[in-house]
């Protein structure tokens, strides 16, 4: 399984091949570089002196490698600063930096005999450089080749004179128009980015599918079965991942595209992507075992005819299933089985499950066919997100909103933009790093300027600047390693050499979003190489660039968590809040007249919902496990809801769009969907530090069928997935020390839904700056009713799978314990419990006590419940 997660991160991350495109033209472009630099020096011998002049030997030795590390660096800075699409806007862009970077080692060097001022300026000119990024790209192609070209003056201010300015610009100049060319050579793939995103999802599309069939044709509740259904889910996020990416593109197609034609191609990949996250989703609760050996054996050939792109095989089995939908009918609201994300109702669900594989082969049908079934649909045409380097935004967005927002607790009270508040922790590291590195060993000071530098160079919150740190000084050992080995090997063989530096620049661009650390390991491989080239290359040197690389990480780490903090909890739960309105909107919008009857509102909110869930996760992500490999177990709790919530509202989406468009009514769920949209916007108010008003009452509440009542197929699954998405975020809720009236509540345990809401661990909470995650035992009064409730299920004990023998502890409001009962052979029951809140405390042999709340939200109710355990560590 570690095997897969490596692949998936590492190779599986990349869809339509662009990070592999930029990195290859990155090392492409440092070829020609090298290339084009090494020529022009062979001509004019620009930095040689003569014969005559004391040390001419080591000058005349350093100088054609001082004229590659000019030319190498003026192309990785041009990739990595110049992303534009045109062939006008590469040139300024690329203009702009090959002039920066000239002006900044020209800087470095007209001030190189002041020493004191070039260590302020060493201070000065990334901070001005950084609080220049607020203004766009084009500040930021401005202000880091400056910094860029002051650091190799300042490395080179003894080498080069004033009066040789005029060598380095024309070094710059000829490696930056080589490193055009070569860009300009591969600028016409581009125009066939979207093609090559579509491929990749169409690739992962067959994954997911392929999976999914793997799973349907596995034994239940077997170890197998548990690795695919995990893979499956990591798969349709990819996925969604992927078709986010792609319907983004779709929408900044070239302007000759045609718009009708777009249009199309985005109504078609949100209907595929739907139906295909639908097929897994059924899978993953095995709904396809309750049907009848000849429908299994159909809905199996639609996942097989979806997989395979087949249309006329989906046409013919999409036909097949009408003769199913009426098999069956619907069981009453509650009594589902497996429950869950796209999951149907047990007793007597065949028909409604049925109906689920009918509406994914239609959809499939629509969407290969590229048949529009309302061809007066009209879509908004902006894009969901806005991409970074072809890819989506993760963290920063949200990091920028949550710098410029106050937040609740002490050290999130000071908001400032992003650069500003980056610029200004970046000049105190520097000054730490200068002062300290140059105590340490003056002539290698710039590695803790550049361990300082590359920290604060793309993340903004505490976390994920302590994290780069560590990742800095964890690559420079491994690479500081494996740099020494390979210098050994290539000894002085230029090509050798020039071979590993390209190799080098390769996986820094490739790795620049996966893992930083192999990223830094990457770039002490070149740097081992020119240093072996010039006869540098020794043990105590390695050691010494360890030396200031771990120092100026240190001084990042200390600023970055005491000077203007900005706290990745804060940024979580700006993100999370963001993600909840997203939600909330989603919700809304299900009984407008405008949606999902006309289309394209479901379909825009929805893309919104997935990118501001991609945002979230990312944010939150980071707090999830520590450096040390430990799970903090608030937040992959949190994580499981937003994740949770998330797939049901996108299979809410879906079963709202095909009632509307069969004519349904659905007023008759106003009343629980305004509960969830209000119970979302409460859980964001809270998170943002506003007052949580309580919602008023849907207008629509009176038309709202009792709970228990028979509905239509199809409407009463959606009305379960409304109760279970309704249930999710009132565990958000209690979760955040909130009571939210009036809603109605399922249960979300860790294995599958249950009548009944579940909330698991337990600690004392419900201060309005608690951190995301932070769970509360939060215990409501015991209603004055005196009817009771009975709680029954099983206890999951790893070390005992034949039949766990343990007790369960009731506890109720103020700590009181209210009964026990003995778990005899895996199951217990609990007889007698009127409506409130209880804390169920599980111990067994061997294994550590769990607790879990319990809400028995009214009387005369069998609740189903079930309790894992862990083993004692």
């Amino acid at each position: 399984m570690a095997m897969i997660d490596a692949v998936d991160r590492y190779l599986g991350s990349d869809p339509g091949g662009e990070r592999v495109r930029t990195a290859a033209n990155g090392a492409i472009a440092v070829l020609a570089a090298l290339g084009a630099s090494a020529l022009l020096d062979a001509n004019f011998h620009m930095f040689e002196v003569a014969a005559s002049v004391p040390g001419a030997g080591v000058i005349n030795h350093v100088a054609p490698l001082l004229v590659l590390i000019l030319g190498a660096s003026v192309a990785l800075t041009a990739s990595f600063v110049v992303g534009e699409r045109t062939v006008r806007a590469r040139a300024v862009t690329s203009l702009i930096a090959c002039l920066g970077m000239w002006a900044g080692l020209s800087l470095a060097i007209v001030v190189h005999p002041h020493r004191l001022v070039g260590l302020v300026l060493l201070v000065v000119v990334p901070a001005v450089g950084a609080w220049f990024r607020r203004y766009g790209a084009r500040a930021f192609a401005t202000g880091f080749p400056i910094h860029v070209g002051y650091l190799i003056g300042f490395l080179a201010g003894s080498q080069i004179s004033v009066d040789q300015l005029a060598w380095p610009g024309a070094i710059i100049g000829v490696a930056g128009a080589a490193t055009f060319i070569v860009g300009l050579a591969l600028l016409p793939g581009y125009a066939h980015a979207t093609a090559r995103m579509q491929r990749s999802y169409h690739a992962r599309a067959r994954r997911v599918l392929t999976v999914t069939g793997a799973l349907m044709d596995a034994p239940v509740h077997t170890p197998a079965d548990h690795r695919l259904a995990r893979r499956l889910r990591r798969l349709v996020v990819r996925l969604n991942e992927t078709a986010l990416v792609l319907d983004t593109q779709l929408v900044t197609a070239p302007a000759d595209d045609n718009d009708t034609a777009a249009k199309d191609r985005r109504r078609s990949l949100f209907e595929h992507e739907r139906a295909v996250v639908t097929l897994a989703r059924l899978a993953q609760r095995h709904a396809h075992r309750q049907l009848s050996g000849e429908a299994r054996a159909d809905a199996r050939a639609v996942v097989t005819a979806a997989r395979e792109f087949d249309l006329a095989a989906l046409e013919m089995v999409e036909y097949r299933f009408q003769r199913y939908l009426s098999a069956d009918s619907v069981p009453l609201s509650g009594s589902r089985e497996d429950g869950g994300i796209g999951a149907v109702s047990a007793a007597g669900g065949a028909g409604e499950i049925a109906e689920r594989y009918h509406e994914a082969a239609r959809a499939l049908v629509s969407a290969i066919g590229n048949t529009n079934a309302d061809p007066h649909v009209q879509q908004e045409p902006r894009p969901a997100v806005h991409l970074i380097g072809g890819w989506l935004p993760g963290s920063g967005i949200v990091n920028a909103m949550a710098s410029s927002k106050q937040g609740t607790a002490r050290m999130d009270r000071i908001s400032l933009t992003v650069s500003t508040r980056v610029s200004l922790q970046l000049a105190i590291a520097l000054s730490l790093a200068i002062f300290f590195g140059d105590m340490l060993s003056p002539s290698h000071l710039l590695w803790a300027v550049v361990s300082v530098y590359v920290t604060f160079l793309g993340s903004a919150s505490d976390r994920e600047q302590l994290r780069k740190s560590v990742f800095r000084v964890l690559g420079t050992l491994v690479g500081v390693v494996a740099g020494d080995g390979l210098a050994r090997l290539t000894g002085t063989q230029p090509v050798a050499s020039i071979a590993v530096v390209i190799l080098a620049a390769f996986l820094m661009s490739y790795f620049g979003r996966i893992n930083y650390a192999l990223v830094v390991g990457a770039a002490t491989l070149g740097v081992a190489q020119f240093y072996s080239q010039a006869g540098e290359l020794t043990s105590s040197l390695l050691a010494t660039r360890v030396e200031e690389t771990a120092l100026g990480a240190a001084c990042a780490i200390v600023v970055g968590l005491a000077v203007l903090p900005l706290r990745t909890t804060h940024a979580a739960q700006v993100g999370l809040a963001g993600y909840l309105r997203a939600l909330a909107q989603v919700l809304d919008g299900l009984l407008a007249p405008d949606s999902p009857t006309a289309g394209h509102s479901a379909r825009t909110d929805t893309r919104v919902l997935d990118a501001s869930f991609h945002a979230a996760t990312a944010t939150i992500r980071p707090l999830a496990r520590t450096l040390l490999g430990t799970a903090n177990r608030r937040y992959p709790e949190t994580l499981r809801l937003v994740d949770l919530s998330h797939e049901l509202g996108r299979t809410i989406v879906h079963d709202s769009s095909v009632l509307a468009h069969r004519g349904n009514d659905l007023t008759e769920l106003a009343a629980i969907t305004h509960r969830a949209a209000s119970a979302a916007r409460a859980v964001a108010d809270n998170l943002d530090g506003q007052e949580v008003i309580p919602p008023a009452p849907s207008a629509a509440a009176a038309l709202e069928p009792a709970r228990f009542e028979r509905q239509t197929p199809v409407t009463g699954s959606l009305r379960s997935e409304l109760e279970d998405i309704e249930g999710v975020l009132t565990e958000l809720a209690l979760m955040r020390g909130l009571a939210i009236p009036d809603v109605a509540v399922a249960a979300h345990g860790h294995r599958h839904p249950r009548p009944g809401w579940v909330a698991c661990p337990s600690h004392r909470a419900g201060r309005a700056d608690a951190p995301v995650g932070q769970l509360a035992t939060v215990t409501p009064s015991l209603s004055p009713n005196h009817a009771t409730a009975t709680v029954s299920g099983a206890l999951y004990c790893p070390l005992h799978p034949d039949g766990c023998e343990g007790w369960i502890t009731v506890v109720a409001d103020r700590d009181k314990r209210w009964t026990q009962a003995r778990a005899e052979n895996g199951l217990y029951q609990i007889t007698g419990l009127p409506p409130g809140g209880y804390t169920l405390i599980a111990s067994a042999s061997q294994h550590a006590p769990h607790a879990e709340f319990l809400l028995v939200d009214r009387a005369g109710r069998e609740i189903s419940h079930d309790i894992a355990l862990e083993p004692a560590r």
